[in-house]
Order: C-alpha cells, then structure tokens, then sequence
C-alpha cells in the first residue's frame, strides 16, 4: 500500500465505515468482472467486427476498475489489518513460487 494513500483511506473509513465501505468494494469488484468479460468476449471474438475503439474503451475501463478494486481492498486491508494480511500475501506468494519450481 502506498503510504500516501493510507491517510485518505483512513479518512474514507472513518467517514463511511466499514460495511458501507465492504459494499463498494462488491460494487467495485463487479464492475471489473463485467470489464474483464467484455475483453474476454471480444478475444473470443478475435476481435473480428469490434471496432478498435471499442476495445481501447474497454482497456481504459480495465484500467479505471483495477485502480477503483486496489483502493477499496487497501481500504479493508487497514480495517482488517494490515501486518497479517501483508504476512498471509507473503506465505501465498511462497508457496506459489515454490508449486511453480515443484513444476519445472
């Protein structure tokens, strides 16, 4: 988290409180899965008949909802607690990294 964040979200929090703020996470999250589709969608596609426009929208959208995502989660992660979900991120991390050498 970037520290000169940490300050407004506090305030954010302080201001809305924890479940307003968990529900905009849910709304924020959904739009960037309703994002990620419509750029599935068009893959699928091949982007054959969708105007380059159109799928420039949409990267821009992508964009503006992992923006919109990082900041609620950040947000949760201060009220939840930061140190221990930085420490679970950590252990994820590992044990990823070591699945993915348990592979090579």
């Amino acid at each position: 988290m970037k520290e000169e964040f940490k300050a407004a979200y506090e305030i954010f929090l302080k201001e809305w409180g924890q479940e307003a703020q968990e529900r905009m996470a849910i709304e924020e999250m959904s739009e960037l899965i309703k994002e990620l589709c419509k750029k599935i969608r068009f893959n699928r596609d091949k982007f054959e008949n969708v105007p380059n426009e159109k799928i420039e929208d949409n990267i821009g959208h992508i964009k503006e909802e992992i923006a919109d995502v990082l900041n609620m989660a950040e947000q949760l992660e201060i009220f939840y607690g930061t140190e221990e979900i930085e420490k679970i991120r950590s252990e994820k991390i590992q044990r990823t990294l070591k699945l993915l050498k348990e592979v090579e």
